[in-house]
């Protein structure tokens, strides 16, 4: 899975990539992504754009793209990776 992820959240790009992501730096790169992480009050939407991002189901004829999105305030990296891996924000149980 590529993330992409804020150039200022270099331990948490570390601790990705340990447990097996391809981390890339979300301002810069310019090929597709599976996911966002940043950190902070507010995050610039100007970085996702059709270049960097993947085809997702649709049920419709039309392709649709999306990347999923998390923030990282005040989270672990194990949620992170949770969130990640089963691409939903908390558990149900």
């Amino acid at each position: 899975m590529i993330v992409a992820v804020q150039s200022n959240l270099t331990e948490l790009s570390k601790a990705l990539s340990q447990r097996g992501y391809n981390v890339v730096e979300l301002y810069t790169y310019r090929n597709p992504i599976d996911a966002v992480v940043y950190e902070g009050g507010r995050f610039d939407f100007s970085a996702i754009t059709e270049e960097n991002t993947n085809p997702v189901m649709s049920t419709s004829s039309k392709s649709s793209y999306g990347v999923f999105i998390v923030c990282a305030n005040g989270k672990s990296i194990d949620e992170i990776d949770y969130m990640l891996k089963n691409r939903c924000y908390s558990s149900f149980f």
